[in-house]
């Protein structure tokens, strides 16, 4: 019955390549090489795991990217303490006070972390996620056709996944595995074989991944079953 899943790319190659994620929600994106706001080129392609194949997807972001997400924040941020000040009894005066533009400050690091670049990305059969602070790299991977557990749950705009392998985890949003969507269709592909092969699956993951649409839990059910 594993036949109903799409098959598992090469680990070399890629091909074949996995269809769109039946959880995918973004509308069109511009190709890697003609978005501005990531690393595009294939020099900018991260180190696999050790022992692994190559990187078939990924998206690293650019210093151009990095300042429009701080400009975006701080004009969010700023467009709402004028909303609230005119509410307040101090009218649009209160923008003056010093307090106001440390909290907006504040913000903007928080949202933005300026310092820090996260890179996302994904081989035939593996996802990893890259933190870069002041120059010092930490890495985590999981093996995606050999999850052990996996969870969602919503949270604001988007949904955070939990991945759990035998070794280590990974948890991030739905938003950054899909800011680019060859790496949601690898990671989303991983999950369908692991859910297959009996891995844990919460009711919450089950319904935000739409898993029920799919031969996945059928299969692994069938094999309990004749167990």
């Amino acid at each position: 019955m594993i036949d109903a899943l799409p098959p598992r790319p090469d680990r070399e190659t890629g091909v074949p390549f996995p269809p769109p994620g039946l959880s995918y929600f973004r509308g069109e994106e511009a190709a890697p090489e003609q978005d501005d706001r990531r690393e595009g080129q294939l020099a900018d392609r991260p180190d696999p795991p050790p022992g692994l194949g190559p990187a078939l997807a990924w998206h690293r972001e650019s210093r151009r990217g990095k300042i429009a997400l701080i400009l975006t924040s701080a004009l969010i941020l700023i467009v709402g303490a004028i909303v609230i000040s005119l509410f307040h009894q101090g009218g649009i005066g209160i923008l003056a006070a010093w307090p106001i533009w440390a909290i907006v400050a504040v913000g903007v690091f928080l949202i933005s972390s300026p310092f820090s670049y996260f890179t996302y990305a994904a081989g035939a059969d593996w996802l990893m996620v890259e933190r870069s602070r002041w120059g010092v790299k930490s890495r985590a991977w999981v093996d995606i056709y050999e999850l052990t557990r996996i969870d969602a749950a919503y949270g604001g705009t988007t949904f955070h996944l939990w991945l759990y392998d035998k070794d280590m985890g990974i948890t991030r949003s739905s938003e950054e595995l899909q800011r680019d969507r060859r790496i949601w269709d690898l990671v989303y592909n991983g999950i369908l074989h692991s859910v297959a092969g009996g891995a844990q699956v919460s009711p919450q993951a089950i319904g935000i991944l739409q898993l029920n649409k799919t031969p996945a839990l059928k299969i692994r059910d069938s094999d309990d079953t004749g167990r």
